[in-house]
């Protein structure tokens, strides 16, 4: 019998995209599919994640629900981010609260109303 470890399964590679658009998770609800969106958040690797507005639903808060699988999602964002990946924050109906700090940067994670992006060959 070998005393070395067994091997690790490689890890899938992530595709790599230049943008990737995320609109209405509702963390913080009961029907929120965290685990989906993480299980897709780890198989790409996008230069810019634009989260389109209700990725947080603030009008659920006063439900205290909110589970570990939703946390999970939260954090690789700001792994994400930490490593190089810009992350654009667009406050939806359900984060409005969120609108006064419009404007705010915190390294790679912006928090705005509204983005234009520039993409390559001239397409916005």
């Amino acid at each position: 019998m070998s005393s070395l470890p067994a091997a690790a399964a490689p890890r899938p590679k992530r595709r790599r995209v230049q943008v990737a658009v995320i609109s209405d998770v509702h963390l913080g609800t009961y029907g929120c599919h965290a685990p989906e969106l993480l299980r897709y958040l780890k198989s790409i690797r996008p230069q810019v994640l634009v989260l389109n507005g209700d990725i947080v639903d603030i009008w659920q808060f006063s439900k205290n629900y909110w589970p570990p699988a939703h946390m999970r999602v939260v954090r690789h964002l700001a792994a994400r981010a930490a490593k190089g990946t810009k992350i654009h924050y667009l406050t939806g109906n359900h984060d409005e609260l969120l609108r006064k700090f419009a404007g705010l940067k915190l390294g790679n994670f912006h928090l705005d109303n509204k983005l234009v992006l520039d993409l390559p060959h001239g397409r916005t």
